[in-house]
């Protein structure tokens, strides 16, 4: 049973950015942590990535409005020295995404939500794409 998600920055920049086609179903997904079905977490170092393209794309003031709005129901994790150490030392092609693992294992996250399923491929937590998801819950 899924309890506890991580979601990757790029399934809220979707949302945040109203990228299609995959707009809808981020939002769904960010929908069913809000209702409180699941508890939703997001990383330290995600959030200020999200923050460094969110501001460029529509200035501080909505980039703070939009993180904060978030943080009502995603809870923030930190990245540690250690998962920084492992993240270096895995064979993860990205190391931003490798960091981001190492903290949901550390966390005892149960999924990671993304649509970059390439670079989680070592992963030992399930991985789905916000469609797939979804389609767990129907």
């Amino acid at each position: 049973m899924i309890r506890r998600v991580f979601v990757d920055s790029d399934v809220i920049l979707d949302v945040a950015l109203a990228r299609e086609p995959f707009v809808t179903s981020s939002k769904m997904t960010l929908g069913v942590l809000e209702n409180g079905l699941m508890m939703g977490f997001v990383s330290a170092n995600g959030l200020a990535n999200l923050y460094y393209v969110l501001r460029k794309a529509g200035g501080d003031a909505k980039a703070r409005k939009f993180l904060g709005s978030l943080l009502k129901y995603l809870s923030v994790l930190p990245i540690t020295h250690a998962n920084v150490s492992d993240a270096l030392a895995s064979g993860f092609a990205d190391l931003e995404d490798a960091m981001q693992y190492f903290c949901a294992q550390t966390n005892q996250c149960d999924a990671i939500i993304t649509r970059n399923l390439a670079d989680y491929r070592k992963s030992k937590i399930a991985i789905y794409t916000p469609t797939e998801f979804l389609g767990l819950l129907e």
